[in-house]
């Protein structure tokens, strides 16, 4: 079983930025993750990263390159479990990491998983996934080229999203079940100069129509319901916490399953930080989870040093 100082699990900002950190620390560093960006590959557009404007994937693959150069081993898995390990004689704690192919010790846990998109649970969505229903505008926007679609959802992806898709698609209707925005103030004034944009406030999404593929959408909008022509749906409703994994060690959590943490990333096992998406906090930004990323590496070096 291959030992570590500190295993962080996932390799998104957070992740990526924690290992960068531990590394240079001098701590024997693993970063384990099924992928190598996290949920940023998926945004269009960073345009509030001081100094750089781009796309996600790109500003993730400099996160990797830099934290390669650097004695970072990465294993390409997904954890399944952690569970607390034998007591050892350096430090009282000790966990064991355990994914599909393999298991793990560490001395300390730096979980940075980030979420998963959330479903909307309708009739359709699971039927027509990849034949029409997307949840990734990155990946799947050219095949609407010309097309008219529909992005479900109000938040700064579901702007953005639209934004990059009426660009590219014939007609985008966005779909919002509240009264205003929840997005940039940019976005939403860059959104109303769209011509072929509409957007649907009070309105949420009932089924998804089609036979081999989706070819409308059904929605209540203003207490009125509307059938929609659409050949694309893109849902873009928020996200959930990937932390199922960590039920063994019994991590508290806050309402909504997010990891509870203090200011220093710290959670209610000793040992275990979590930062980034996964973490408590309101604020999910790119920024914000490299910086929870680093305040996690020092408070995790802190506690290893005895300090």
């Amino acid at each position: 079983m291959k030992q570590y100082d500190i295993l962080i699990i996932g390799a998104g900002p957070a992740g990526l930025t924690a290992g960068l950190y531990s590394a240079r620390s001098g701590l024997k560093t693993g970063i384990v993750s099924k992928d190598i960006g996290g949920t940023s590959n998926s945004i269009l557009m960073i345009e509030n990263w001081p100094g750089y404007s781009g796309s996600g994937a790109e500003l993730m693959k400099k996160f990797y390159e830099q934290v390669k150069k650097y004695d970072v081993n990465f294993i390409i898995d997904e954890v399944s479990s952690i569970e607390n390990g034998k007591f050892d004689k350096e430090k009282d704690k000790e966990f064991i990491v355990k994914t599909k192919k393999q298991e793990f010790s560490c001395k300390s846990l730096i979980i940075a998983t980030g979420t998963e998109r959330k479903k909307l649970k309708i009739p359709g969505e699971v039927e027509f996934l990849g034949k029409g229903v997307s949840y990734c505008a990155t990946c799947d926007s050219f095949f609407f080229k010309g097309k008219d679609v529909a992005v479900i959802g109000g938040s700064d992806c579901a702007t953005t999203s639209a934004l990059a898709l009426s660009d590219i698609a014939k007609k985008v209707y966005l779909i919002y079940r509240g009264e205003k925005l929840k997005c940039e103030n940019i976005n939403e004034e860059r959104l109303k100069k769209k011509k072929n944009v509409d957007i649907f406030y009070n309105s949420f999404p009932l089924g998804i129509l089609g036979k081999e593929k989706v070819e409308g959408i059904d929605v209540m909008s203003q207490g009125k319901k509307k059938k929609i022509k659409v050949d694309g749906i893109f849902i873009e409703v928020g996200s959930a916490p990937l932390a199922e994994f960590t039920k063994n060690i019994n991590l508290k959590m806050d309402d909504e399953k997010f990891i509870h943490v203090d200011e220093n990333m710290k959670t209610s096992v000793d040992g275990i930080y979590a930062a980034g998406d996964v973490a408590s906090g309101k604020l999910k930004q790119v920024v914000v989870s490299s910086a929870q990323g680093a305040i996690a590496a020092k408070a995790a070096y802190d506690w290893l040093s005895g300090k």
